[in-house]
């Protein structure tokens, strides 16, 4: 059984290339049900009719997208996000792990990324939820880690550092660590520049928490808490380019 698409987009030109794109390629996995420009009309319609699949601009005519998401069971429905917005806005996108298009649209990461969402059921996404209750794809002051149990809110101003453990990362923040399964260049994406920097392979650091910077072959840090973190040899003139900038 096809699946049933709407497509949200307010340039013409961007829906009519989605609709040529999902012909071309899905024909027989997507049918288009139907379009819009607007929220309001969006909404109606799919309150009036079974919908499995919505393409969203993130700016459409008369709002923005989170608008109506904010207002319908949208864990119902398999969502990619069509978005020209900035990189850091894009790096919510990407922590939050929901599919994404980058405007302009690329053919081959178009179908790459519908194939992921067809295949796929339905999951219920904490991260997605608290980025929509907040109304816009913005990295907040702070990050929901899942730790195994639960999700976790930790403050960012609060994050010493972060250290790889081969598979995961293990946030160290206040006299806490958090343990993620994300791995740290995840968290080397979605963390602001100005305040964090991945000086090894294996760790990011806050530079809030450096108390002292030892120079050598091989930079020594000694972070508030008194713990002592190498910054590797390749990593040493950009890191104290970034120490002087900000």
């Amino acid at each position: 059984m096809k699946q049933k698409a709407y497509i949200v987009e307010d340039e013409l030109n961007n829906r009519d290339l989605l609709i040529d794109l999902i012909n071309e390629n899905f024909s027989n996995s997507i049918e288009i049900i139907g379009s819009s420009d607007s929220l309001k009309e969006t909404k109606l319609f799919i309150a009036a009719n079974h919908v499995d699949l919505l393409f969203l601009d993130i700016e459409v005519s008369d709002g923005i997208i989170f608008e109506l998401l904010n207002t319908i069971d949208y864990i119902k429905y398999k969502l990619i996000f069509i978005t020209g917005y900035s990189q850091y806005a894009i790096k919510a996108i990407k922590y939050a792990a929901v599919d994404y298009l980058l405007k302009p649209i690329d053919t081959n990461e178009f179908v790459a990324v519908v194939n992921k969402v067809i295949l796929e059921k339905i999951q219920k996404n904490p991260v997605l939820e608290d980025l929509i209750r907040r109304k816009k794809f913005d990295i907040a002051e702070y990050l929901l880690i899942y730790n195994g149990e639960t999700n976790e809110k930790i403050f960012m101003i609060n994050i010493i550092y972060i250290e790889s453990d081969g598979f995961g990362s293990n946030v160290y923040h206040g006299n806490y660590v958090t343990s993620s399964a994300k791995p740290i260049g995840v968290f080397e994406d979605i963390l602001p520049e100005e305040l964090f920097f991945r000086c090894h392979k294996s760790l990011i650091i806050n530079r809030n928490f450096i108390k002292q910077v030892d120079k050598g072959r091989n930079l020594s840090l000694t972070l508030k808490n008194n713990v002592e973190l190498q910054v590797s040899v390749r990593k040493k003139d950009e890191f104290l380019d970034w120490f002087k900038l900000y």
